[in-house]
């Protein structure tokens, strides 16, 4: 069987709802928890086995929803 064809199985078996189900999601998926746990792209892209920043940047895209809500922090009486 396929690794796309298993991968996609468990994710139904799971009852796991994405757009994409096959092995590109499950390194997508790895990328964002490393990004969301402080890694580098540097050390994202070495786990990953990436050659170059750019191609791990396509995996560990940004939370721009956390993103915006630290954006939205109040500093209070900060300068």
């Amino acid at each position: 069987m396929a690794i796309y064809a298993i991968a996609n199985d468990r994710f139904k078996a799971l009852g796991i709802a994405t757009q994409h189900r096959g092995p590109h999601a499950l390194r997508h998926a790895c990328a964002a928890r490393l990004v969301a746990q402080g890694l580098s792209f540097k050390e994202i892209g070495d786990h990953l086995g990436h050659r170059s920043t750019s191609a791990t940047m396509t995996y560990a895209k940004v939370n721009l929803a956390a993103l915006r809500e630290v954006g939205d922090f109040d500093l209070g009486e900060l300068p």
